[in-house]
């Protein structure tokens, strides 16, 4: 293990080492460059070949903007001090459409000549690319979505409905989670808010060797920079529960409201450097509410529902700072502070009031980038973040807590007081050559995460009833002075009582490090293979050398003459894994049995005591058994196996589809085993003292392991539908998900047989469908609209008992066999037996089938220009001289081109919007309770908040902006 680190950290340092030798600005990077720089100037003009003063136009290298020049009165422009080699001229002009063209190469000591004439921009152009652009290339696979321009203002404003907006854009996640987020190239951070984003890009280049993550299910989001001229966008938006349905859930709702503020301005420094800083607040009182079945004031069952406030309040302030130094090397600082405050967290559904903590959370953040070009052929990219992360939570009650399944949790809130600093360090570094027909990228990225955290979660202790009735036999057994025994005898008691004592605080660190190498080669005209090799290691784990092999092939099938080609066919492969987090090494540090140690007790006829008013509970003896974390000796990282085949298919100018198979198999997936758990057949359940247990001890042992899979295979379809003035983009998902673990917090039912939980997978929906649109409408009109669908979702049925002795409540009842034993449940998902005997089938995991969703948002906008005009600065060039008479030049002379109108363009923009969430009201429910025996089994006790909060069904909102 020590020679492990060792090596681990030599490698690290050797490639810190080689990133910063390479960041620098080497001798042989000059040597190798000793031509004299070149330009490119040209004239920028409108349709009627007027002249445009004040256009933009920038000289980009491999996506950066490598050097930038304004045109003067005269529509002249000049851009000097550019390394020989080719670039991309990328022209910007208010009222007219952003036009670039690709392939202007410069030679040394020589000026390239390159005009561009302008459209007109009729109505403001969004874009939505799925990149119309039919190319081998890796990142122009049709799969792959990207959002910029003003089609991110069709996006949600609010952070949390903009991340799941993008996530189901995404698709399904090759694990079954959520998608990964990376904003400006980097890890872990939290979503800017929405004005700062310049692009987001979906599922782009899933194969590529740069990533940890596969390219499916993978979200890059970059934020702007400064522009040339000063500009300001202030931004709001409210909502008040005045405008909004009613929760069905519940009768008595109290008023709430929320409102979102966001303003940024940006603007040069001087020529060489610029700026963009944003801020952002949101206030927003929710109601959560809770849907239980309690005991009233007479010991009787009975239905509870009630609203509870919850206040959240969130502020985010983002700078960024861009400065280029000479022509060839660019630097960008970026800073972002966001604290959010929330009270009365953790409340709703069966948790009730007493659940509540209050949370205080603050992130800030130091992005830093450096990119030199050596050579027109060779970029190099450099960057480091530090995230610095403040977590604070603490519960309104510190009572033992009380889990009631099937029916309610009461008491304090189990997670404690929680006090957790994170400090995460974040180094990557990129070279790209090209050479020839091949592309090489190199590169590295190293992160260490440092976790110190105080905790007291389950300090305060843990009964947990097996149904209601057990729990209202117990409390009315009480009340009438019986014992525990006497109790327990009557059909009561709690089935397990499990406290945590010991000390709160402990530290961990982590550092992993991946390294990779790839080729782009363009093969031929029609054909691009691309191959690479990624190599990933970690701390705290045994597995240090993991492998990550990725392949790609492209072929694109020939058009008509002079015409793009019919179709491109892509295939890929490759290897992705996952790391061991830190959170996963701080339980494990914590609950070792000396930091901390945790008791369980099956059967307690002690309750309501706890350790703190009764000792002796957490003592070992016949009852009391130390539950303890452990991390597998042998445990592996987890990793995809994914297949790709996919045809990429241009419909016309405007019109695109995208067919897409992909194959995912999990390979040594995480999952906790209680590896000392009674082995089977030895367990009584009437007695908790039984069982054999294969160490010999009466611990509990947890154990973080490697042993899950799963395997997934989607149908991905995709249209494209884009013009001047809208934009559509419709998806299809059929997918098949089946797996033995749904993370490494979940438990199987069977500790010593994995295979009985091999089933389909909590997050398998197998068919989702989704539609993105907007559309400019004449009279400054705009429509946007997001629509999602999935198929019900599958939910477990578990018989809310421990029938094995292992301390998890996650037992399944079995198809019934004799109808009339008093253990049957008549389901329409079928006859089930809670207490299994010999012969019967366990029914599968995730059996029940939850309710369908659909949702549709619809927003609809009006802008106004106002203020002074902005002085047209482009009159139509005098005509021509006309020719003389009979001379060639008059016959050869054509017609004046006719003028076109253009816009007028004013100085402020207002704009006011009306945003309506579930239009249709449809009412979406949350997954089925699925405790057999509960009064609610089968039952939705919530909505399912789809893109949104759970407060409300049916949300308006409304908008205003204002921009200079």
């Amino acid at each position: 293990m020590r020679r492990s680190r060792s090596v681990l950290s030599c490698c690290a340092s050797l490639l810190v080492a080689l990133a910063l030798f390479i960041s620098g600005r080497p001798v042989w990077a000059q040597v190798a460059s000793p031509d004299s720089p070149g330009a490119i100037a040209g004239t920028i003009v409108d349709p009627t070949g007027a002249l445009i003063p004040g256009a933009t136009v920038n000289a980009e290298k491999s996506g950066n903007v490598i050097s930038t020049a304004e045109t003067d009165s005269q529509g002249h422009y000049t851009i000097t001090g550019l390394v020989p080699g080719c670039y991309t001229v990328d022209a910007i002009a208010t009222g007219f459409q952003e036009t670039h063209v690709d392939g202007v190469c410069v030679s040394p000591g020589e000026t390239q000549r390159k005009s561009l004439s302008l459209p007109i921009e009729i109505q403001q152009q969004q874009t939505v690319v799925t990149d119309s652009e039919i190319d081998t290339s890796p990142d122009k696979n049709g799969g792959a979505i990207v959002i910029k321009g003003a089609a991110i203002n069709s996006l949600s404003s609010d952070p949390t409905e903009l991340q799941d907006q993008l996530e189901a854009l995404a698709g399904p996640s090759p694990d079954g989670g959520s998608a990964q987020f990376f904003v400006d190239g980097f890890s872990g951070g939290k979503l800017p808010p929405k004005s700062s984003i310049r692009e987001i890009r979906i599922n782009q280049n899933p194969f590529s060797a740069e990533y940890d993550a596969l390219g499916f299910g993978r979200i890059e989001i970059f934020t702007k920079p400064g522009t040339n001229k000063l500009h300001g966008d202030y931004w709001m938006q409210g909502n008040d529960s005045s405008f909004n349905t009613h929760n069905p859930f519940v009768a008595d709702q109290p008023p709430y409201y929320s409102y979102m503020l966001d303003g940024d301005v940006n603007g040069p420094i001087n020529k060489k450097s610029s700026y963009f800083a944003d801020i952002f607040n949101q206030h927003t009182i929710n109601d959560s509410v809770v849907n239980a079945v309690v005991l009233d004031s007479n010991l009787n069952q009975t239905s509870f529902t009630q609203a509870i406030t919850s206040p959240t309040t969130t502020t985010n302030f983002t700078p960024r700072y861009d400065l280029q130094i000479g022509q060839v090397q660019t630097l960008t600082l970026r800073y972002s502070l966001q604290r959010t405050t929330q009270s009365n967290a953790g409340v709703g559904q069966f948790e009730l009031a007493s659940q509540a903590y209050n949370s205080d959370n603050t992130e800030q953040s130091i992005q830093f980038s450096d990119t030199q070009m050596y050579s027109p052929h060779v970029v190099n990219e450099t960057k480091f973040q530090y995230i610095r992360d403040r977590n604070n939570q603490t519960p309104a009650e510190t009572s033992a807590t009380v889990t009631v399944q099937g029916g309610f949790t009461g008491g304090g809130n189990n997670t404690g007081i929680n006090r957790d600093n994170q400090d995460h360090y974040e180094f990557q570094d990129h070279l790209q050559i090209e050479h020839g027909t091949h592309e090489f990228n190199i590169g590295a990225r190293l992160r260490d995460v440092r976790d110190a955290n105080v905790s007291t979660a389950n300090f305060n202790g843990n009964y947990t009833f097996a149904s209601i009735g057990a729990y209202q036999i117990t409390e009315q057994g009480l009340k009438a002075g019986l014992t525990g025994a006497q109790i327990r005898a009557e059909g009561g008691g709690a089935s397990l009582f499990s406290q945590t004592v010991g000390t709160p605080g402990i530290v961990v660190s982590v550092f992993d490090a991946g390294i990779y190498a790839e080729d782009n080669w363009k093969a031929r005209k029609d054909l691009t293979v691309s191959y690479g090799l990624r190599f990933e290691s970690q701390t705290q784990m045994s597995d240090h050398d993991d492998f990550a092999p990725r392949f790609g092939v492209a072929y694109s099938i020939p058009g008509p003459k002079n015409k793009p080609p019919r179709a491109v066919l892509r295939a890929g492969y490759g290897l992705f894994y996952t790391r061991f987090a830190s959170t996963n090494v701080l339980t494990a540090k914590r609950q070792n049995g000396v930091e901390q140690v945790g008791y369980s007790v099956t059967n307690p006829d002690f309750y309501p005591d706890t350790c703190g008013t009764n000792p002796a509970i957490c003592t070992s003896g016949a009852t009391s058994a130390p539950t303890i974390y452990s991390i597998d000796p042998y445990l592996r990282a987890p990793y995809v196996s994914t297949a790709a085949f996919t045809a990429d298919i241009p419909a016309g100018k405007y019109l695109s589809f995208s067919a897409n198979y992909l194959t995912f198999k999990g390979v040594h997936l995480f999952l906790t085993r209680n590896i000392n758990a009674p082995l089977p057949g030895t367990y009584n359940v009437n007695d908790p003292t039984s069982g054999v247990r294969p160490l010999g001890t009466d611990e509990n042992i947890y154990q973080f392991e490697s042993r899950g899979a799963s395997s997934i295979d989607v149908g991905f379809f995709r249209a494209s539908l884009h013009t001047k003035s809208m934009g559509l983009f419709a998806a299809y998902v059929l997918s098949k998900a089946e797996a033995n673990t749904s993370g490494i917090t979940s438990f199987p039912s069977n500790q010593y047989d994995l295979h009985v939980d091999y089933g389909r997978s909590a997050n398998d929906m197998r068919n989702r469908a989704f539609l993105f649109g907007y559309a400019d409408l004449p009279g400054h009109v705009s429509l946007h609209a997001f629509m999602v669908y999935n198929s019900s979702k599958p939910f477990n049925i578990t018989v809310g008992e421990d029938l094995n002795g292992d301390t998890q409540f996650n037992d399944r009842p079995a198809f019934a066999t004799d109808l009339t034993r008093s253990s049957v449940y008549h389901t329409k998902w079928g006859v089930f037996d809670a207490d299994p005997i010999a012969g019967q089938k366990i029914i599968p995991i995730n059996y029940g089938k939850g309710p369908n969703m659909f949702q549709a948002n619809l927003g609809v906008g009006r802008s106004f220009n106002f203020g002074p005009v902005v002085p047209d600065e482009n009159p139509p060039p005098p005509p021509a001289p006309a020719p003389a008479k009979d001379s060639k030049d008059s016959k050869d002379a054509k017609a004046p081109a006719k003028p076109v109108k253009k816009p007028i363009v004013r100085k402020y923009t207002l704009s006011f919007t009306v945003d309506a969430e579930n239009l249709f009201n449809v009412v979406n429910l949350a997954s089925p309770v699925g405790v057999l025996g509960s009064p609610l089994f089968g039952e939705s006790t919530a909505l399912a908040g789809v893109f949104g909060s759970t407060t409300a069904n049916r949300t308006i909102n409304l908008e205003t902006s204002f921009r200079f």
